[in-house]
């Protein structure tokens, strides 16, 4: 393992040139609110409400194809357009206010909870935390699904294609990783260039930031710890205030219940004892994972043989996805030695 490089899951706030503030949580609550409050008498329907909420923030390259395809037919609140990024080569994502919108007359112009990056606020604890990546994760496990490159009725021949198995993983963590080996696939192959240590960490923080991978982990954690399947439950809104500020048994050992979640048993203190197994599992997952990436990021046609090639296996010492895997189990690891309490109580996988 490259000690020299780190993956981070937990930041604090620091004022930059991207984002000079941040709001508290309780600010983007009152915004979440008033999202809540334009779909009358929805307020209390929590599974179908995560679901407008997460559109807010995610509706866009294939959300409603691949990722979380039993959301589809619901729709959110804004008109979301695709624009292409000249000086990226990305496409940026515009959220526009729909003309007729009853609580807010300025169409055309970008709604206030999703400028600026509103969704990536501070909370009580002083972490920051992306809460766009709660939501997704949320609606992920109200829809739990395979992920695959196939329309509904050929979803059979999965395993044919790359596929990822918990369509929870791959809209998260997992695709928050793949996402920097893409982005080093695309500096080698597209740009020519090769990436040393600073470069590549620099990456890590752009494409799996704390505050990302924060939102990640907790998306399965508050999943766990309410009822969020109900159309008959709490507000969402609701939902993050209890639990972001409380004491409560879960955030206060989130990460021990997340590698739970995601198939790591029986930790000694030290390591959990199914790592190797573990691992392996997942450097496919995120071999896939990284094949999708790469669907939204490459130059057709050059996409087609690039994604062929990682799939059958031609760059994986490229795509560094064993350094990527070992960096967030340790940073797991460390945290949960840091920061929780940990009991040896078995918890139930996410399905």
């Amino acid at each position: 393992m490259n000690n020299n490089l780190h993956q981070p899951i937990t930041i604090n706030f620091v004022p930059s040139s991207r984002k000079k503030t941040a709001l508290s949580l309780s600010q983007f609550l009152e915004l979440l609110k008033n999202e809540e409050n334009y779909f009358k008498g929805e307020q209390n329907d929590t599974k179908r409400m995560i679901t407008r909420l997460r559109k807010i923030f995610y509706d866009a390259y294939g959300w409603n194809r691949e990722l979380i395809r039993g959301a589809a037919k619901i729709a959110g609140r804004y008109e979301v357009k695709l624009v292409p990024a000249a000086e990226t080569g990305h496409y940026i994502r515009k959220v526009l206010v729909k003309k007729g919108d009853w609580m807010n007359p300025n169409a055309g112009t970008e709604p206030e909870i999703y400028k600026d990056d509103n969704q990536e606020v501070v909370l009580p604890s002083e972490l920051f935390c992306d809460m766009g990546h709660v939501l997704a994760g949320m609606d992920c496990y109200n829809h739990p699904e395979p992920v695959a490159p196939l329309p509904n009725a050929l979803m059979f021949l999965k395993k044919l294609v790359p596929h990822g198995d918990r369509n929870i993983d791959v809209a998260t963590w997992l695709g928050d990783l793949a996402s920097i080996s893409g982005e080093i696939l695309y500096a080698e192959l597209i740009e020519k260039k090769h990436l040393n240590t600073e470069e590549i960490q620099h990456l890590i923080n752009a494409c799996a930031p704390g505050q990302d991978m924060l939102g990640n982990i907790d998306s399965y954690i508050i999943s766990q710890s309410y009822n969020i399947g109900t159309n008959k439950g709490m507000r969402v809104s609701d939902i993050f205030h209890e639990f972001y500020n409380t004491d409560n048994y879960n955030r206060l050992n989130r990460f021990i219940l997340f590698c739970q979640s995601v198939g790591l048993k029986n930790w000694d203190g030290n390591n959990f004892e199914n790592e190797k197994r573990w691992l392996k599992y997942y450097r496919k997952q995120l071999r896939n994972t990284i094949v999708f990436y790469i669907g939204t990021r490459f130059p057709r046609p050059v996409m087609y043989f690039v994604a062929l090639a990682c799939y059958l296996r031609i760059f994986d010492k490229k795509m560094k996805m064993d350094l990527f895997l070992e960096n967030f189990l340790l940073a797991l690891k460390n945290k949960i030695k840091e920061n929780e309490t940990v009991d040896n109580r078995n918890i139930e996988s996410i399905p």
